[in-house]
């Protein structure tokens, strides 16, 4: 009843305070002040958040997921990480209700994607990796631009939307900042468990799975400025730590994580041109072990090491001339995800020889994997041409983008099944072997854009194409982007846009890759010991085996490009001091990849069969100006999200099953609640709730150096579909396989981040002291679960973050 009872009050009165704000709480005549640096602002269909916002919000960790997570339309997977409070990692980020790898990260303009091991799992053999390539602190951003819908047709390489951070630029006038911020678990809630996940807690779970006890610490230093008339100079560093000391053969044994970010900014000024170089670092690293998984025996030379780093460099050269501006880029990223580990197998261990007994020993795999892409676009603005009293602003450019990974096994990698008979004899079951080895793959995409504003009265058009050869594929696609809008008013206070576009996914250079690695492969059926092995033997001439099969490469060739299409529609008004943005968009996403292996042909399959149509709705409330509060300025935001999607979820047991690229299923059927349908027709099961609300109040008092932020934010009960069982059902007159599904609805959630700086008079305003916590309510609820329904002894439940509270300090010079 509380729950009931709340939301409606919360959003009549957040209504109320943007709509009639003035009358309540203004002085008579409305104060002329500075933009809110507390709300997010939209600009051009997009999302941007500026500096300001970043440093007012409340965050667990300063990550893009986290800055982002509370914005309509915007999900992030987030749904397992419950129980793993020390991670630094950012979680994946879905726009548009697509799947998470169809996000393009940019840094300056420039895509940075993970595209070699993005979407892949932490475990044996394959190494974990993120979209985005680089694991940025948010301290060290200026702004972070999200563009979900109408984006120009200069970008591309996506079907979900961009997500853009620029670096800090040094000004004019020189500055040093440094910060210090940390959090602690005895001063936050513990993770949730309840008896289906309770395990969890046990010494077991070695491999990092739940995270008790940990500190975090993160330092941020930012130091520029001119160094004379035509130069500029910034620097900035950021250092994230975090122990995690994890229960280890009945102790606590130390275990970490640590993100570190640097960059170098120079901008300069050679007479008619503007030069930008951009230098950018990053590493993140998670030290792990991995306890025997079944018995509380621990094994031996478990220990091994995850990192992922990346460096760039970016170089900007634009021109002004007679007929407009030259734009011309050329940027560099190598990116490389690398494990080291003390042993190279991984073996499940079925003992009967006294009674039964079950163990797994080993490692994940010592090798490396690195990703290496050049992009090179120019780009011509040309002047605004007038015909009659139509007004073009045309843009032409070209653009390409050259990729290539390669990966290395240094010593022969083995994982297996092992059972130990009652008479002494061992057999593998399939064992599986990697041969030391190179394994590469590359591929390029070349791409021309046009575009031409059109503005004629009230009325303005957006016409734009984009072409572009995608070698993964071997497929040249067109992508048309249209968009209009018609303004009401000659102030632009009142308009109303429509558009029109179509997406196509950027490189999966790691489906390559994969296949190439498939090429090294050996798989060996039911091998029986012939008594000159250990039971560990690691030699396949201790052992006779009923099958040997060499994995077959696949050629991607086969595979349609994966792409989207959008509707869109918006409506901007404002009236006095209240701005309002209603939006509606609708995205199919068309052509998803998935890969299945095929046991007869030996190599992985892939398939364009994931497919998902989505109703996004979305409503802001702000104010344009900050109003007089108590003697201090007071501002803020509304936001109301509205999310129906359907298409292609996970038919197995794995929570988001459909995300996984290498976990693909050829199941066409499903039987969800017990009615028949075709998998695109089900419910897709995303990381969005179907309903959010976020409410913002921001205060300040200049005077006294102190801000406040609030942030009361809503999440709907997640819909999910789990996983019963496999039948077969007679469809059109023939047995097909059939995936039983059941469905389940996680339950809402409200939560309030809060954060209180002061800066004060008598330290010359030269330091802040910062205390935030987020969730501070420390409401928990289940938001996931993952596993077989109706079978808690394989089912795992996940909640949400409990209460965090962080302290900060910073002084600037």
């Amino acid at each position: 009843m509380m729950k009931s009872i709340l939301l409606p009050t919360l959003l009549a009165s957040s209504i109320g305070l943007a709509l009639y704000g003035s009358q309540a709480i203004a002085n008579d005549v409305l104060p002329v002040l500075a933009e809110t640096e507390t709300q997010a602002v939209e600009q051009n269909d997009n999302l941007l958040i500026e500096r300001e916002q970043i440093n007012a919000k409340p965050v667990a960790n300063n990550s893009l997921s986290q800055l982002l997570k509370t914005q309509p339309g915007i999900a992030i997977n987030d749904a397992t990480a419950s129980v793993r409070g020390g991670d630094l990692a950012p979680e994946e980020i879905s726009l548009a209700n697509a799947r998470t790898h169809q996000t393009n990260y940019m840094i300056g303009g420039v895509t940075t994607n993970n595209i070699s091991t993005f979407g892949a799992d932490d475990k044996a053999g394959s190494i974990g990796g993120h979209t985005s390539g680089y694991f940025f602190d948010t301290e060290l951003l200026e702004s972070v631009e999200v563009m979900d819908r109408n984006v120009d047709a200069e970008y591309g390489s996506f079907t979900g939307g961009i997500i853009n951070a620029e670096l800090r630029k040094p000004t004019d006038e020189f500055t040093a900042e440094y910060t210090f911020k940390m959090t602690d678990s005895d001063w936050n809630s513990d993770p949730t468990l309840d008896e289906d996940n309770s395990d969890l807690e046990e010494p077991i779970w070695g491999d990092g799975s739940y995270q008790d006890q940990y500190q975090k610490r993160f330092h941020n230093l930012f130091v520029g400025g001119a160094i004379n008339e035509n130069h500029k100079i910034g620097i900035g560093i950021s250092v994230q730590e975090s122990d995690i000391p994890l229960i280890y053969n009945g102790e606590r044994q130390d275990q970490g994580q640590s993100n570190t970010n640097v960059f170098i900014n120079h901008l300069a000024t050679l007479g008619a041109w503007e030069l930008s170089n951009e230098l950018r670092f990053s590493e993140f690293t998670d030290k792990r072990f991995l306890n025997d998984t079944f018995t509380d025996e621990t094994a031996e030379d478990s220990d091994y090491e995850n990192s992922s780093s990346g460096i760039g460099y970016t170089l900007k050269l634009n021109r002004e001339f007679a007929q407009g501006m030259w734009r011309n880029t050329a940027a560099f990223d190598q990116l490389k995800n690398e494990r080291s580990a003390d042993v190279n197998y991984f073996k499940t261990h079925f003992d009967y020889r006294t009674g039964f007994d079950m163990g797994s020993e080993g490692s994940y795999g010592n090798f490396d994997e690195t990703q290496n892409s050049t992009k090179l676009k120019s780009a011509f603005d040309f002047n605004t041409l007038y015909t009659g009293e139509v007004r073009h602003q045309l843009s032409v450019g070209v653009e390409a983008t050259l990729h290539s990974a390669e990966g290395t096994f240094s010593e022969d990698f083995h994982t297996f099944t092992q059972y130990s008979d009652a008479d002494g004899s061992v057999e593998l079951d399939s064992w599986t072997t990697t041969a030391a080895g190179d394994y590469k793959a590359d591929s390029n995409q070349y791409a021309l854009f046009a575009t031409d504003t059109i503005e004629w009265n009230k009325l303005t058009v957006n016409l734009g194409l984009r072409a572009e050869h995608i070698e993964l594929f071997d497929q040249t696609v067109i992508a048309p982007r249209i968009s209009g809008s018609w303004d009401f008013e000659a102030e632009r206070t009142n308009r109303l846009s429509m558009g029109a576009s179509r997406y196509y996914s950027g490189s999966l250079l790691g489906w390559a890759l994969t296949a190439e690695k498939r090429a090294l492969q050996t798989n060996h059926q039911d091998c029986v010991g012939t008594g000159g092995g250990s039971d560990i033997s690691l030699n396949p001439d201790d052992y006779t085996c009923e099958s040997i099969t060499q994995y077959q490469a696949t050629d991607l060739n086969q595979a349609d490009t994966p792409y989207s299409d959008e509707i869109s529609l918006n409506y901007d008004l404002q009236l006095g001091n209240v701005v309002m943005n209603a939006g509606y968009l609708y995205r199919q996403q068309r052509d998803g990849l998935s890969s299945i292996y095929n046991s007869e042909l030996g190599y992985d399959e892939l398939h364009n069969n994931i497919e998902s149509d989505s109703n996004i709705y979305s409503l802001r409330f702000s104010n344009a100006n900050n109003y007089a509060f108590l003697g201090g300025k007071i501002g803020g935001y509304l936001d109301l999200g509205f999310v129906d999607a359907k298409g292609s979820g996970t038919t197995t047991s794995v929570y988001d099953d459909q995300n996984d690229l290498y976990s693909g299923s050829s199941t066409e059927w499903v039987e969800l609640d017990g009615e028949l349908m075709r998998r695109t027709e089900m419910d897709a099961g995303s990381y969005n709730s179907d309903f959010t609300a976020g409410l913002a109040i921001n205060t300040s008092w200049d005077q006294y150096g102190v801000m406040w932020s609030n942030f009361v934010n809503y999440e709907g009960g997640r819909k999910l579909t789990l996983f019963q069982t496999t039948d077969s059902r007679e469809i059109e007159g023939e047995l097909q396989s059939v995936a039983v599904m059941s469905s389940a609805e996680m339950e809402s959630l409200v939560t309030w981040d809060t954060k209180v700086s002061w800066t004060p008079s008598m330290a010359n305003e030269r330091m802040t002291l910062s205390f935030s916590v987020t969730n501070l309510l420390d409401k928990q609820v289940k938001i996931s679960t993952s596993g077989i329904d109706d079978n808690s002894k394989f089912t795992d439940d996940y909640y949400n973050q409990g209460r965090q509270v962080w302290l900060s300090v910073g002084v600037s010079m």
